[in-house]
């Protein structure tokens, strides 16, 4: 069992991988395929960072002092996306538009694959990604073909011009060779907007991609809020087709209302169904109080769910924006700058409102909500929202939450600021316990938080555990200082806070971390193996 860090090289433009195992003796199965869920951003499709299949990885073995790092390997350009592993490969993409297949064991390479060139941050001229703009997204694995689909971003031709984004597909039972039919360009109109056509100058393709239904979805932003750009989510055929093409701004073409969650995935409660956030620009505040079943064209500041239509064609059918979406959208301060997440059903809940999520923003507020009813626009009395929560402000947040079902379930969101604001600095990893308020309406409440800051740049957490059993779970986090990355440490926390505080159980240096605020630094378990 082992933990993957990445760190950024002070010269060469490049990476470093690290392995950390127990012990010294690694077992032949240490990174097994996957777990049933599949190999994508966040551990499922729900994205709640939650790994039950970790068995081995228990709180005793962690801190019983043989737990320590395997191997590094050196990869080519920053790795901004979280890692996966499938068919025995730790799978790695980086911004050189470079895609790696490593032996989960020693590290080796045991192949790679260089792409078109990446586009220069000096293209557009913002230098959140710097100094190249490649692969910066999650991919995602059928583990049933054995393919990995990932996203990249190159010059048409040559090192200069005409740019684009391609979805590409690799065997990896072949050594990542591109499967027939790929890869495929993303380009187009959209399906709700056909007089706007997809712009990839001013497109940032962070959030992490979603299988769903034989389709591929990826979800773009912007570079620096650079003018003229939208959200759009694009579907891609695992058969090498576009399927569909959705922009966030259903009429004209404003700019805003951009996809980027931190680096989180696009998650899916159900067939055919896609919820995700969006940020500043094209809010629905001019538009008076509005039914969350009727969203709005414009749909910046918002959680919105999108349905998979018969033709394919993605069609908004729920959507949530704060009241106070106005002061948001003028502020920059994004309420999809934290990614929402899907709580499972068999562990948080009630008969009447049986399907929570979570979305938490720039603001601070940690918003409980209903997904069968996310609550519109301006839905609820004066000065407040029709959701089942609203808990802060207890920081800005530039990341995603984690989900521990057991010890009566709870929430961990790493903050990045005191208070609102559109830019990040430093925070606490807050743990909220789930429970029910007087009127049986569920709730979290914030039990625990760290005890020394989290800097701007620390990772999104994530559990492993031995399924729900109590003592089996730990909080994994990659934590940074400040925003500079350096000093960084893996850490472990006990889930259950103790006085109010968290328990730091485990902690190793790894280095440098990636300080981008547009490219959050993840860490993620899959079966064995964690990516990070």
């Amino acid at each position: 069992m082992g933990c993957v860090r990445l760190k950024n090289c002070a010269t060469g433009g490049c990476a470093v991988l690290s392995l950390v195992v127990i012990g010294a003796v690694v077992a032949p199965n240490v990174a097994m395929a996957a777990t049933p869920t599949g190999a994508t951003r966040g551990a499922d499709n729900t994205r709640t960072g939650w790994y039950p299949d970790q068995t081995n990885l228990t709180p005793q073995v962690v801190s019983g002092g043989t737990f320590g790092q395997l191997f590094k390997a050196a990869v080519s350009g920053s790795v901004y996306g979280q890692p996966l592993v499938d068919d025995n490969q730790v799978l790695v993409s980086t911004e050189t538009n470079h895609a790696y297949g490593l032996d989960p064991v020693t590290g080796a390479i045991l192949w790679s694959r260089q792409f078109g060139s990446p586009v220069q941050a000096s293209t557009i001229g913002c230098a959140d990604l710097s100094p190249n703009m490649g692969i910066t997204s999650t991919p995602v694995v059928d583990t049933a073909t054995n393919t990995e689909y990932l996203v990249d971003n190159e010059y048409i031709s040559g090192t200069s011009g005409p740019v684009a984004f391609y979805i590409h597909a690799l065997n990896l039972a072949a050594n990542g060779t591109e499967q027939p039919g790929f890869p495929v360009q993303i380009q187009g109109t959209a399906s709700n907007n056909p007089g706007l056509a997809f712009n990839p100058y001013y497109e940032l393709q962070r959030p992490g991609l979603l299988l769903l239904g034989g389709v591929v979805y990826v979800a773009f932003g912007a570079h620096c809020d650079i003018t003229t750009y939208q959200g759009w989510i694009a579907g891609v055929s695992e058969a090498g087709h576009m399927s569909t093409l959705w922009t966030s701004v259903g009429s004209g073409s404003a700019s805003g209302a951009g996809i980027w969650m931190s680096g989180g995935g696009l998650v899916s409660d159900g067939p055919g169904q896609i919820l995700f956030a969006t940020g500043n620009g094209a809010s629905t505040d001019a538009n008076g109080p509005i039914p969350g079943s009727t969203p709005p064209s414009a749909l910046g500041e918002s959680v919105v769910r999108v349905t998979v239509q018969a033709d394919n064609s993605l069609k908004s059918t729920d959507f949530f924006s704060p009241y106070d979406a106005a002061q948001l959208d003028s502020n920059d301060i994004d309420f999809g700058s934290g990614s929402p997440v899907a709580l499972p059903s068999a562990y948080f809940g009630t008969a009447a409102i049986p399907h929570l999520g979570v979305e938490v923003g720039k603001e601070g507020y940690v918003y409980l909500l209903n997904r069968d009813n996310l609550g519109g626009f301006d839905q609820g009395p004066s000065q407040s929202d029709n959701v089942v929560g609203r808990y802060g402000p207890n920081g800005g947040v530039w990341s995603s939450p984690a989900v521990w079902p057991g010890d009566g379930g709870w929430v961990y969101i790493p903050t990045a600021s005191g208070s609102a604001t559109a830019s990040g600095g430093n925070g606490q990893l807050d743990a909220y316990q789930y429970g029910l308020d007087g009127t049986g309406k569920p709730t979290l409440n914030l039990s625990g938080q760290s005890t020394d800051a989290f800097g701007f740049g620390s990772s999104a957490p994530v559990v492993t555990s031995n399924g729900t059993a109590s003592g089996s779970a730990l909080v994994w986090m990659l934590w940074s200082p400040d925003g500079t990355g350096a000093g960084a440490q893996l850490r472990a926390y006990d889930p259950v806070p103790v006085n109010g505080a968290m328990h730091l159980r485990w902690s190793a240096p790894v280095g440098t971390a990636s300080n981008l605020w547009a490219s959050r630094h993840e860490c993620g378990w899959i079966q064995g193996s964690a990516v990070g």
